[in-house]
């Protein structure tokens, strides 16, 4: 039942227009649906993460307790609002009582369109996405978070939490210390790509959310064991049309450069949306548009 209240919250939260939308001067909207999934907080693949990102990353259980506090509050608070059931209960819970709950928030079919047509900077519509439409991410983690304490049960947003941060990984460069992408895998929701998105049953043009719920939600059962078993290149190198759409050169065959990603993204697209669309705002997703893998995993 409590994978339903989520789902059907998520579900009426998109259908809102004042809070699912590109921003001022236009009435699209930026989500078309979403994806979700379950994982359990003592998951063995999320010590994988720590062994293979770094010891950094957090488990369910550290993202958990590090919210705690103001998870109490919002359960008090919507205790007293509500009158329903309270949802405290201890800050430390065992990682098996714990849930993780992921979600893909889908990029429409118009944006997606607009995207493809580019070949060095964002579509305005994309910009927007990335700035708006993050924003309307954000705001439904903190409202599912109140929903579930209505509901009695704490949870917590750790992309969300004061402590998130990015750092290095030893291996992988560019990382944070909670990685939405990653435990979307974890929560069977898709399976990386060559350029790094996570691609899943509508594809990798997507931003990725999550929470850690302390109640005990079946999980989505993993379709793959290989983590980018959905990449055609991976699978046979047939596929190399994110490298291609790169406009900086920063996906090859051999990985990404994340640094020259970042780089491109974060300041040469910021100066280009900045003039051209007016707003202060950033964004790329050409590897994630135009290509096999944009809208649905695709079939060898």
């Amino acid at each position: 039942m409590l994978r339903a209240f989520i789902a059907r919250f998520i579900q009426e939260f998109l259908a809102d227009p004042e809070k699912n939308n590109l921003g001022p001067g236009t009435t699209d909207q930026a989500w078309d649906g979403f994806v979700l999934g379950f994982s359990n907080g003592a998951d063995p693949l999320y010590d994988f993460l720590k062994e293979h990102i770094g010891e950094f990353h957090w488990s369910p259980a550290e993202a958990f307790t590090l919210g705690w506090p103001a998870a109490q509050t919002a359960a008090a608070e919507a205790h007293d609002a509500a009158g329903g059931p309270s949802a405290a209960g201890p800050g430390n819970p065992r990682p098996d009582e714990l849930t993780v709950v992921s979600w893909a928030l889908c990029q429409t079919e118009a944006t997606k369109k607009a995207n493809r047509a580019q070949t060095r900077f964002p579509s305005e519509p994309w910009a927007r996405s990335r700035i708006y439409g993050q924003k309307c991410g954000r705001s439904l983690q903190r409202a599912l978070v109140k929903a579930l304490a209505s509901e009695g049960y704490a949870a917590v947003a750790p992309a969300l939490l004061p402590e998130w941060t990015e750092t290095e990984s030893p291996t992988y460069g560019r990382a944070s210390t909670w990685s939405e992408r990653h435990v979307a895998y974890v929560s069977g929701l898709g399976t990386f790509s060559l350029c790094g998105g996570l691609i899943t049953e509508r594809g990798q043009a997507a931003r990725f959310g999550s929470l850690v719920v302390h109640a005990a939600i079946p999980s989505t059962a993993r379709s793959y064991s290989d983590p980018f078993a959905y990449c055609l290149f991976y699978h046979d190198r047939s596929c190399t049309a994110c490298v291609d759409r790169c406009p900086v050169g920063s996906v090859t065959p051999g990985g990404r450069d994340k640094k020259a990603c970042a780089q491109h993204l974060e300041s040469a697209t910021a100066d280009y949306v900045k003039h051209e669309y007016g707003f202060d705002g950033y964004g790329c997703g050409l590897c994630q548009t135009g290509v096999p893998c944009e809208s649905g995993i695709p079939v060898p």
